[in-house]
């Protein structure tokens, strides 16, 4: 009997009739039990694919809502250092009429003012300078000395290894230094000869050096430091430091030079550009914020009227569908003043009478000038509509809005990330189930088609026979011919 390879989508017998649906089979030879069974079970395993999509979309969202939360973090944080009264508003600079011979820096127990300082003389270091050598070569030996009213410090210069008794004076001059005692030593030269100079580390007249004995071959000649001379508004104040930070509050002087008897201006005021570069620091923030929110909503306007447009026309984001989103893109632009508010306690009440405007896709535009120019002439008032605590001023309201969609625990975003994890987790589960149905499934299967396939492969024998049997076929024949 020939026997003819053949696949369909049913098992059929040599007369034509369908034995069983959606099975692969060799004539003669059974089905294809692991084929057969997989073609099965690839419908039965369809609703994996959405649940994948679904995690993969999720996903997507759960990215896109912690870069929103990160952004408004940001946008807090920027508030804050507005709205807070430790923050930018509390921030002074200190200009100098005369920086040349006097500049200052400010601390934050510095108050605003101005002050005359006059400056007739710098602090200056304690020296003592050796005589000149026509040889730069000196006696190993002690150098003994003191600092001011100290006691006396003695060093053991010793003698360079290969000469035996002498060193250099460069040599004796690194040991000095490395001695660390307050006194740093170099060698000067000149076209007379060579000195070794010690000098204090520290300035002032406390801080002279004074050599009592030194190294044969060298004697000392001791010049005292003395202390800065100066006068703040009329009051006399010596320092034994060019650094003063004891005449003015929270402010610290650096003289470099002196000044003329009128002396320099010392104005402490506001550090405006400070203020301005946190309000700009929020306006980019701000629009960061909004910008993202903006695409997340936009289609692609270029789909024709009429037409039906597809997945592709969209250009919208991830969380088009997700209503956190839409609510926060909401609170943000309505928490931003452009008129009105509250006129109780200040003359601004609006971020457009700081130069401030928002632009029709929401995001906002500043007006340095307009803003320099308030904060030179309304500095109180300014300051009052970024700190005022009224539940109908701008500050309140923001302030408000900023810890609630920054709440650790309640936020929109927190909740609606959570909500997302549990779907997550759910479609987890439904394709764990899945999969442990189908395995279950698919051993049922294959024992139930391998069972069948023995059959079939026995199908073309038992028919010879059965044809025989009944005469319509003749088995002497067939011996015959074959």
């Amino acid at each position: 009997m020939s026997t003819t390879s053949t696949t369909s989508t049913g098992l059929v017998s040599s007369n034509g009739t369908e034995l069983i649906a959606g099975a692969s089979y060799t004539d003669g030879k059974g089905i294809d039990v692991s084929e057969t069974v997989d073609a099965i079970l690839e419908a039965d395993a369809a609703p994996e694919t959405a649940w994948e999509n679904d995690q993969t979309t999720i996903t997507n969202q759960e990215s896109a809502l912690k870069t929103l939360q990160s952004d408004i973090a940001t946008l807090q944080t920027d508030y804050e250092s507005l709205s807070d009264t430790d923050g930018v508003f509390s921030g002074l600079t200190a200009t100098s009429s005369d920086s040349s011979a006097v500049s200052a820096t400010t601390s934050s127990s510095a108050s605003t003012g101005s002050y005359q300082v006059v400056v007739s003389s710098l602090a200056s270091c304690g020296e003592s300078y050796s005589n000149e050598l026509t040889s730069d070569t000196i006696s190993s030996g002690s150098l003994v000395f003191t600092i001011g009213g100290g006691s006396s410090q003695t060093i053991d210069i010793p003698a360079d290894t290969t000469s035996g008794s002498t060193t250099t004076l460069s040599e004796a001059a690194s040991y000095i230094n490395k001695q660390n005692l307050g006194i740093t030593a170099s060698v000067v030269t000149d076209s007379g000869g060579t000195r070794l100079t010690l000098t204090s580390t520290s300035s002032g007249s406390a801080a002279s050096v004074s050599v009592q004995s030194a190294p044969n071959g060298l004697t000392f000649t001791n010049v005292a430091g003395t202390n800065a001379s100066l006068t703040v508004n009329g009051v006399p104040i010596n320092s034994s430091s060019n650094k003063v930070s004891s005449a003015i509050t929270g402010v610290t002087l650096t003289l470099t030079g002196t000044t003329s008897s009128s002396g320099a201006t010392i104005a402490v005021a506001a550090d405006t550009s400070q203020i301005a570069s946190a309000v700009s620091s929020f306006i980019s923030d701000y629009n960061t914020i909004i910008t993202d929110l903006n695409s997340q909503f936009q289609y692609n306007a270029g789909v024709a009227e009429g037409t039906t447009s597809s997945s592709s026309d969209s250009t919208s984001g991830v969380l088009e569908d997700d209503s956190t989103a839409r609510l926060i893109q909401d609170q943000l632009l309505s928490a931003i003043p452009m008129s009105g508010g509250d006129s109780t306690s200040s003359s601004i009440t609006a971020l457009s009478q700081l130069g401030i405007t928002m632009n029709d896709d929401g995001t906002l535009t500043l007006d340095s000038s307009t803003l320099e120019n308030e904060l030179s002439s309304s500095y109180s008032d300014v300051q009052n509509f970024f700190q005022s605590t009224s539940t109908s001023s701008f500050s309140g309201n923001f302030s408000t809005l900023m810890s609630n969609l920054t709440d650790s625990t309640g936020s929109a975003i927190v909740l609606d990330l959570s909500s997302l994890k549990a779907n997550y987790t759910a479609d987890e589960d439904n394709i764990t189930n899945l999969q442990s149905q189908l395995a279950d499934l698919k051993t049922t299967l294959t024992t139930q088609y391998s069972a069948l396939n023995v059959t079939l492969q026995m199908y073309p024998t038992t028919l010879d026979e059965i044809e025989t049997e009944l005469g319509y076929r003749d088995s002497s024949s067939d011996s015959s011919s074959s």
